[in-house]
């Protein structure tokens, strides 16, 4: 299980940036005793900018000699493509990739793969989380660790108010841009869809890392609108918008969407490799 890795930092704007220039120039880097130095940080925010590279799968550990991290395939197309991450399309990519990851985010997963609500509030949350926690894992998780986590995942994903706070007091984070949950009171939130001009590509190439990571080439409709690590979860997405993007990737992509009165199956028959159509649309599409 994973909660509390983050050292109560949610992620800020530049953090992935410069750990990924630092780790593509020295894979030892995060080993060095001065590497928080370099990075102009506090030691515990360092611990932080490691684990949000890890927990988004930008990075990973290899343990020869030494142990060293390495740039994954996701993480060298970012570098090359979008380094300083700035694109909608690219931080949708990273957001399903955190929020699949069951025992490196644990909250973060349960609250886009389990928790039901539409509005809630952090009470709420906190309620239902620590419900969770207790009933999948055998470990017990302190308090203290989910209060800090649903703290980091609200200002990791909500807009931050400037008011009566100068710029230095607010630091935004990239996962703002988002727009996947909304404050509407003090006390209040709420999820809301994603919605971007790229977002069918998003869905397209997510549906084939989750068919690559479960061996599987079909999906029932009802499976991505309700299941786990599928669009309507992950996504904030309802059955009319997920339909309609399922009607542009048959035109964009030739995915297979059979309807039927019994069973509704998307099905994707040639084997696709979801890091070359990541590579396409950087190439070839106007990022947002």
């Amino acid at each position: 299980m994973g909660f509390g890795q983050h050292q109560t930092f949610y992620l800020r704007q530049q953090w992935l940036t410069k750990g990924l220039i630092e780790v593509d120039k020295n894979p030892r880097f995060f080993y060095e005793p001065d590497h928080f130095e370099v990075l102009g940080v506090g030691k515990n925010m360092a611990k932080s900018i490691r684990y949000w590279l890890g927990a988004t799968k930008l990075v990973k550990e290899k343990r020869s000699i030494k142990t060293e991290l390495h740039l994954t395939e996701l993480g060298k197309a970012v570098f090359n493509y979008d380094r300083y991450v700035k694109s909608r399309f690219t931080l949708s990519i990273l957001h399903y990739i955190l929020v699949t990851e069951k025992n490196e985010a644990s909250t973060w997963f349960w609250f886009f793969n389990v928790f039901n609500e539409r509005v809630f509030t952090k009470t709420l949350l906190f309620s239902q989380l620590e419900q969770w926690a207790k009933d999948t894992f055998e470990k017990d998780v302190s308090i203290n660790s989910l209060k800090r986590d649903i703290d980091c995942l609200i200002q990791l994903y909500t807009i931050k108010s400037y008011t009566n706070q100068t710029p230095e007091d607010v630091i935004k984070s990239p996962f703002e841009s988002l727009n996947l949950v909304q404050s509407t009171t003090e006390t209040h939130y709420i999820k809301t869809p994603l919605k971007h001009s790229l977002t069918g590509e998003c869905l397209y190439i997510t549906l084939l890392i989750y068919m690559n990571k479960y061996g599987v080439k079909e999906v029932g409709l009802n499976d991505l609108i309700n299941e786990p690590e599928l669009w309507g979860r992950v996504f904030n997405l309802g059955r009319d918008e997920i339909i309609d993007h399922l009607d542009k990737l048959q035109e964009k992509y030739g995915i297979i969407f059979t309807r039927t009165n019994r069973l509704d199956v998307v099905r994707i028959e040639h084997e696709v490799q979801w890091d070359e159509v990541l590579k396409s649309v950087y190439e070839n599409e106007v990022l947002v």
